[in-house]
């Protein structure tokens, strides 16, 4: 009894909650870090992501579910990387979860005795543990987009195989609501990714093994179910990828261009083959094994090419290779049918498929892919390590030790410790643009858009843009028919005062690619400089015609309105810039709210204050202009508000009190004001104007000889010829109006 109680107490609470602190630990310091690589086209330049709905997306691809959460991400915290971070890094540790439980129940229900039974706890816990720390899944879950994608198929799948066990245990009501989850899951699973195609066969390879293990005849009992779940996905998927692309895909018909700026063919111009594709994938697949047991010099992206042909020695050795460990996992089988061993390299095989196989892709590897897949390597892992443990502590001069499990929990902390460590470094390559991109150079040297992006950090966060014209010149010397790093070559050229060679530039990227907004919009910021509005203007019009989202380019219809004096249709570029494009941040609304003021168009200036506001709160000066819209919309006791606040924070800002001041005077608050206008005559940079005001005050409130007094201290104060008669006059006044003597 006291022993069973231990194992709930170590198998079902102890364990999971070290997983999930430790993971969270690790993972912690990251989730602040900003968006990498294709998370800024997905996120930050997705502009749909502000209008998604649910109804909208429901079955509306097969990725659905990711676009439909990050509108969610969206709502909560706009494009704050954290939200984002942090459901991904709660999808992996529910994943890390899932794993352990399920591995757990499963090796605990096998009827014969073995290793595997015997270690069901450790084997469990380490590649759970493995999962979630390991640093090569980092990519994935720091890789928001693809974080998303892969976990939540993930989730999807292990959710599914809960189910699934737990109906085969279960009667009554309990087990047809499961039986209803389960489908359900599977109807939605197909929301999720692609790789969820091979769910069925997962679930299949789950019952073989651990539920009929190897009985044919119970196996035989559940088929139906397996076949119900095949067609609900498969017919989905037929749905939402169309018969067309499964005709060509197994006709071996579909073929992918490269990439900008990452070639994997032997000529920028050749198609990347089913077959071509498929032989290079030996090699990948070892690397994808290779990792997980040296995670040293991993990286987001491999300069790796397609393999020249069979014989090829990085495509023949790979494939002997693998041939040697597909006969050792038969090997395996033949001798014990329900191996661990054997679940877990098919559990790889089947997951790992789809992605290696005869459906090319521009990218020849990523490590995210074997997000999945690597739970059946890391039980083949820890089930190593395990065996490897008893083997060495069977000696005499060890076993007495290997009993107190002073060196088991030694060996785990040590694990823990250097996995969550190289997790926690390498998910530092995801701290900035250009850790990531300088990472990425580092590890892939032959890549051209590396290059490209690095540089852009050097030049667009951080200035450098001497620094980043030769790497900007690199990449176009790897690949002349890339267009981005001509395009931000031209902007390194603008910022360094070479206008002239930053046109050019630009001219040569559209003989690339005349359909590329971004050249046309640069084209106009520099011909503004040079002043030739016309040009400029109808190179906008086409950039808008591209991408009629573009916010930048209304911003520069606007300031190309404001040089032409066109106030109204530079407010109406502005507005659109940031009201009906992507630029909705701090610079397209303050556009929007200096016109406005402009134009005297106070409750539109205040609505953009706001929302400029909203973006950076720490924006004093915008703070300062919508106390000043609220004052000229006469919403005197909101500007008061506005510039108590700002005064608070920097008292010697003698305009802040000038204008509380005036605010106070407006609203009828003349002590308030008078107050806060004699305060003003201690502060630097104050006019004649403050004495004037002063003097209001007094007439205001019916004390007429302090307001001649105050004009008469102004008089003592060194004035011009014109002031001094306007401030005479004022005196006369009071005298003839009021009798003052």
């Amino acid at each position: 009894m006291e022993q069973r109680l231990s194992q709930l107490w170590w198998g079902y609470i102890v364990s999971p909650l070290f997983l999930v602190i430790t993971t969270v630990c690790f993972y912690f310091p990251s989730l602040h870090y900003e968006f990498q690589f294709d998370d800024i086209a997905n996120i930050t330049k997705h502009f749909k992501i502000r209008h998604y709905a649910f109804k909208d997306l429901f079955f509306s691809g097969s990725r659905w579910i990711s676009y439909w959460l990050n509108s969610l991400h969206y709502k909560i915290g706009k494009f704050d990387p954290f939200s984002y971070r942090l459901g991904n890094v709660l999808i992996h540790t529910l994943n890390g979860l899932f794993i352990f439980f399920i591995l757990l129940y499963m090796l605990r229900r096998l009827k014969e005795k073995s290793f595997f039974t015997r270690n069901a706890l450790p084997i469990s816990f380490l590649t759970s543990l493995m999962f979630l720390l390991h640093p090569v899944q980092t990519q994935t879950v720091s890789y928001v987009i693809q974080g998303q994608l892969e976990g939540l198929a993930a989730l999807f799948t292990f959710s599914m195989i809960a189910c699934f066990l737990a109906i085969q245990k279960t009667n009554g009501i309990a087990k047809y609501a499961l039986a209803f989850l389960y489908f359900f899951l599977a109807f939605f699973i197909t929301g999720t990714k692609e790789i969820a195609i091979v769910v069925p066969f997962l679930i299949a390879l789950v019952d073989w093994f651990f539920v009929a293990q190897t009985d044919v005849e119970d196996f035989k009992s559940r088929i139906w179910m397996h076949l119900l779940t095949a067609v609900i996905i498969f017919s989905l998927y037929l749905y939402l990828l169309k018969p067309a692309f499964f005709i060509q895909l197994f006709g071996f018909k579909i073929e992918a261009a490269n990439n900008l700026g990452n070639i994997i063919t032997a000529n920028p111009t050749d198609k990347i083959t089913p077959w071509l594709f498929f032989i290079s994938q030996f090699k990948v697949i070892l690397h994808y094994l290779w990792i997980f047991l040296w995670p040293f010099h991993i990286s987001v992206e491999y300069d790796w090419v397609l393999v020249r042909g069979f014989f090829a020695p990085d495509c023949i050795f790979p494939f002997l290779f693998l041939l040697g460990l597909v006969y050792t996992v038969i090997l395996f089988l033949r001798r014990n049918p329900d191996s661990l061993i054997g679940f877990a390299a098919l559990w790889f095989a089947i997951a790992i498929a789809p992605r290696s196989s005869i459906l090319p892709s521009p990218e020849l590897l990523v490590d995210y892919k074997t997000y999945l897949a690597s739970v059946g390597w890391l039980i083949i892992i820890a089930c190593a390590l395990i065996k490897g443990f008893e083997w060495a502590t069977q000696h005499a001069a060890l076993r007495t030790i290997a009993r107190s499990r002073i060196p088991a929990y030694m060996l785990l902390l040590s694990l823990t410790s250097g996995l969550g460590y190289s997790t926690y470094q390498r998910n530092f390559v995801w701290s900035s643009g250009l850790e990531f991109w300088g990472n990425i150079v580092e590890n892939a040297p032959y890549k051209a858009r590396a290059y490209n992006n690095y540089a852009v950090e050097l030049s667009q966060k951080l200035g450098k843009f001497a620094e980043s014209i030769p790497y900007f010149k690199h990449a176009i010397g790897m690949d002349k028919n890339y267009r981005d790093p001509y395009n931000n070559l031209a902007v390194a050229y603008a910022a360094t005062h070479q206008i002239d060679k930053a046109i050019e530039t630009l001219e040569q990227s559209l003989k690339i690619n005349k359909f590329y907004p971004e050249a046309y919009n640069n084209i106009a910021s520099f011909l503004i400089e040079k002043k030739n509005y016309e040009k400029a203007k109808h190179a906008l019009s086409i950039a808008l015609q591209l991408r009629p989202y573009y916010g930048k380019a209304y911003f520069n219809l606007g300031r190309v309105h404001l040089e032409e004096g066109e106030l109204e249709l530079a407010h109406d570029a502005f507005k659109k810039a940031c009201m009906q494009a992507d630029l909705d941040n701090e610079a397209g609304f303050l556009g929007y709210a200096k016109s406005a003021m402009q134009l005297q168009r106070y409750d539109e200036a205040i609505f953009a204050c706001k929302k400029v506001l909203e973006c950076n709160p720490a924006n004093a000066e915008t703070e300062f202009s919508l106390g000043n819209a609220y004052y000229m919309a006469e919403q005197f006791d909101n500007a008061i508000g506005i510039y108590q606040r700002l005064v608070q924070r920097d008292p010697q800002d003698s305009r802040l009190w000038y204008n509380l001041a005036e605010a106070h005077f407006s609203a009828g608050n003349t002590q308030k004001a008078l107050e806060y206008f004699n305060r003003l005559k201690g502060l630097p940079g104050i006019g004649l104007n403050l004495y004037i005001r002063i003097a209001a005050c007094f007439e205001k409130i019916g004390l007429m000889a302090q307001a001649k007094q105050s004009l008469q201290e102004l008089l003592q104060k060194p004035l011009n010829q014109d002031d001094r008669v306007t401030v005479q006059a004022a005196i006369n006044k009071l005298q003839e109006q009021y009798g003052v003597a």
